[in-house]
């Protein structure tokens, strides 16, 4: 098949599809990085700087999106050194509403009094606010929460290794395996049974 000099339409095609991958790329890019941007630390030391932003960074990547989709805006998150409420008293986090709109910013104390929190431990409350925004932009209720304490009952410590490398077996006396009550036996009695001498 010959071809024309009129005859445009692949290289139409072409163009377009790169176009389109352009377009897309550059809002990929400029996601990212309005993301990144979002996070500013303004306290610790570099270590500690890079280890709390590699804590939030899960958590921020995790929770932004969703909450977009739901509606509000968390413009900024902010690690200052302390934070303190309206009695003096040392807080943990604070989300501060934008003149009634659907932005937010979000601040976290980088200590509490004089101890300096752990970037999990600050990651965790980041966590938990923005799931309270989540909960509150969805009006999402919550059917069933489970206590700490039980979680912490219900976890099993470590087991300890024996000489050779493996985990020895726990003799324990007679469980009742539905109620996980000890079971006692009745001694036996004392003389022959069945006919047979001890």
């Amino acid at each position: 098949m010959h071809s024309y000099p009129t005859d445009l339409g692949q290289p139409i095609i072409v163009v377009g599809a790169a176009l389109a991958l352009v377009v897309v790329a550059y809002r990929l890019i400029n996601r990212h990085r309005s993301r990144a941007a979002r996070l500013r630390l303004l306290t610790g030391t570099r270590p500690q700087r890079a280890a709390v932003r590699l804590a939030l960074t899960p958590v921020v990547r995790e929770f932004l999106p969703v909450l977009e989709r739901a509606g509000h805006d968390v413009r900024a998150i902010v690690l200052v050194p302390t934070l303190s409420g309206g009695d003096g008293e040392s807080l943990a986090a604070e989300v501060e509403q934008l003149s009634g709109s659907n932005a937010f910013i979000v601040r976290l104390a980088h200590r509490l009094g004089s101890t300096v929190r752990q970037p999990d431990e600050v990651a965790g409350t980041l966590a938990e606010d923005l799931l309270y925004l989540y909960r509150q932009a969805a009006a999402v209720s919550v059917v069933r929460q489970t206590g700490a304490d039980v979680a912490v009952h219900n976890a099993s410590a470590p087991k300890p290794v024996g000489r050779n490398g493996l985990v020895p077996l726990a003799h324990h006396a007679a469980q009742n395996e539905a109620d996980e009550t000890v079971t006692v036996f009745k001694p036996r009695p004392v003389g022959p049974r069945n006919g047979q001498s001890s």
